[in-house]
């Protein structure tokens, strides 16, 4: 009899653990109602936007939830409580100066915050275009290692190819590394993301305006030092025949007589080997210097640092209006913001996939082919969303 009733009692203890688990396991859910609407690019009239893909990803679980819209009536959207990055794609037609126009366009936000039940969300819309002009085909920012394993630097470059059925000209393009970091989220004042681009060192190419042309389906290299870096390490390029190259600072700074020099409009461009900025091309408006440029467009931010006090810096603005490509990188295990307006660039792309990663090395970012046409120029893939626009952690072109 004692142990029947020991048994029971044994028994009765698993039950009772058993039943805490089911409960702990069933714990609700929270949810909330996203209710949506969507602002189109100002100026524009008769707006009709169709096929519209809306993707939320929640940022500390990495899962999506994927949701089309039925026409111009939003859908039904139900979330779990978290924080968001939202995407959307779509086709839109419109109307503007009495002509009709079809066109793709997206929307962008970050850090969305769904919980208490109920959220309403406005998206802002942009156009975009996947047959954009010059474009950067190829970034090579990391540099490489000699057979010792000793880091070698000097070997960067920038790939700028011609994506459309024009003859362009690269006089008086502008190149520009951002002023912060992808890897560090502050709250800037005043925030000019929306309407610039706000650079640390700039550079441009010279030029009359004809001076260099770039023909369809063709590219220029920009190099950091353009000479043959296989002389001093066989593991790196041979950047001798590279059509311009950087001023770099003096003691870092190699020149070669034979490939005209960059314009130094602010700072030394020596492009961050983890890969921690991002980098715009564009053009400052026909007939502005560049001492009318930095009259015209420095301002003062500030950030509060980590101690309480603010921070005051003085700096450059760069238009969005002016920026003809942008492509933003970081770090996956590290990431915390892009450095551009998401109408320049929504997405990122990276070599490396957390920070200091040694297998970055001899790696680069190069742009996906899109098509190719009949006669055999290649078409490069441009949706202003690095993350699908690019190739991370790819084999660089240049290397033999």
């Amino acid at each position: 009899m004692r142990q029947f009733k020991l048994l029971l009692f044994i028994l009765a203890v698993a039950g009772t653990v058993f039943t805490a688990a089911c409960k702990k396991d069933n714990l609700t859910i929270r949810q909330s109602d996203v209710g949506l609407t969507l602002t189109p690019p100002a100026g524009l009239q008769n707006v009709r936007t169709s096929n519209v893909v809306l993707v939320f990803k929640e940022s500390n679980s990495g899962v999506d939830s994927t949701f089309q819209m039925n026409g111009s009536m939003p859908p039904v959207i139900i979330l779990p409580d978290g924080s968001y990055e939202v995407t959307l794609e779509g086709d839109v037609e419109y109307e503007l100066d009495g002509v009709k126009y079809s066109r793709k366009i997206r929307g962008h936000k970050q850090g969305v915050a769904v919980s208490g039940g109920s959220v309403t969300l406005d998206i802002p819309l942009f156009l975009y275009d996947e047959t954009a002009g010059l474009v950067f085909k190829e970034i090579f920012f990391t540099g490489t290692v000699t057979p010792e394993g000793k880091q070698y630097n000097g070997d960067k470059y920038f790939i700028i190819y011609n994506n459309s059925e024009d003859t362009l000209y690269a006089d008086g393009l502008v190149i520009a590394e951002a002023a912060f970091l992808s890897t560090t989220k502050r709250t800037y004042d005043p925030d000019v993301m929306p309407e610039a681009f706000t650079p640390g060192s700039i550079v441009m190419i010279p030029g009359k305006g004809t001076d260099h042309p770039i023909y369809p389906g063709k590219q220029i290299v920009v190099a950091n030092n353009a000479i043959n870096h296989k002389e001093y390490n066989p593991n790196s390029f041979d950047l001798s025949k590279s059509e311009f190259e950087l001023t770099m600072l003096g003691s870092i700074n190699v020149d070669n007589p034979q490939v005209p020099d960059l314009v130094n409009v602010n700072g030394f461009m020596t492009m961050h080997n983890r890969g921690f900025k991002s980098y715009i091309m564009g053009r400052l408006p026909e007939g502005t210097t560049i001492d009318q440029y930095k009259e015209t467009q420095k301002y003062t931010y500030s950030y509060i640092q980590t101690n309480g006090t603010p921070r005051y810096t003085e700096g450059y603005k760069f238009p969005n209006s002016w920026i003809i490509d942008a492509v933003n990188l970081s770090v996956p295990a590290v990431f915390e913001w892009i450095l551009t307006a998401p109408a320049l660039d929504m997405g990122w792309t990276y070599c490396g996939k957390v920070d200091s990663d040694d297998g970055r090395y001899g790696k680069s970012v190069k742009r996906a082919v899109l098509s190719t046409n009949p006669d055999g120029r290649v078409i490069l893939k441009d949706t202003n969303n690095s993350t699908k626009d690019f190739e991370a952690e790819a084999r660089p072109s240049l290397m033999q």
